[in-house]
């Protein structure tokens, strides 16, 4: 399974955004995509994107930008994958061939899959980059 460009670009703009939730002061997309290494042509289509489904908002003016429309706890990364790509899975593969076999593997695994991806908040990506690297010796 391959992951795509937009969907990665658009779960690092929003990880982003998350380190500077503390601050009310808008991040724009420029500083965005110079800090994630985004092209930010395409970045601002990801955001907007983002933006109609709820995940970030906007902010006009010239001191806008984008901000996180909800806590980094509150947002998974099914929650990205799907602003961005759809539903997962879907459609399902298998569907007008009428074997009821393998529709039903297709939805356990897209079951699976959403359920993996729905434990994952923007927060513990947080978290999890901030823990300092162990060496033991």
């Amino acid at each position: 399974m391959n992951i795509s460009s937009r969907c990665d670009y658009a779960l690092r703009a929003v990880v982003e955004l998350a380190r500077h939730a503390q601050s009310d002061v808008p991040y724009t997309a420029t500083a965005i995509a110079e800090e994630q290494n985004i092209p930010e042509k395409y970045l601002v289509h990801i955001l907007l994107q983002l933006k109609r489904e709820g995940i970030v908002r906007s902010v006009r003016g010239a001191q806008g930008g984008y901000m996180l429309a909800q806590l980094p706890p509150a947002i998974s990364l099914l929650d990205v994958v799907t602003a961005v790509e759809g539903p997962i899975l879907g459609p399902l593969p298998g569907i007008d061939s009428g074997s009821d076999e393998v529709v039903t593997a297709w939805r356990k695994v897209a079951r699976a899959l959403s359920e993996s991806l729905a434990a994952v908040s923007i927060q513990s990506i947080l978290d999890e980059a901030s823990k300092p690297d162990m060496y033991f010796i």
